[in-house]
């Protein structure tokens, strides 16, 4: 299953799940991120069995198949 990543990296879209992947990993396989990016947390939005969750986490967590990474922008 792919993942997928939004907000303030170069290329935001859907990508191929590579196995222990972390969010850090994702980022650059979009491109990186974009000058406004927050740089210093992540969101990641994941569904279970029991719905969604939102995880508000540090670029090195790890991520599951079909994960949805958001980078936030940054406010000077």
């Amino acid at each position: 299953r792919p993942f997928f990543i939004l907000g303030e990296v170069a290329a935001p879209g859907q990508y191929p799940y590579v196995p222990n992947m972390t969010a850090e990993s994702a980022i650059a396989i979009a491109g990186g991120f974009s000058p406004r990016a927050k740089r210093s947390v992540v969101t990641i939005t994941r569904t279970s069995q029991f719905g969604q969750t939102r995880l508000v986490v540090p670029p090195q967590a790890p991520l599951v198949p079909g994960d949805t990474i958001t980078i936030g922008e940054r406010w000077f």
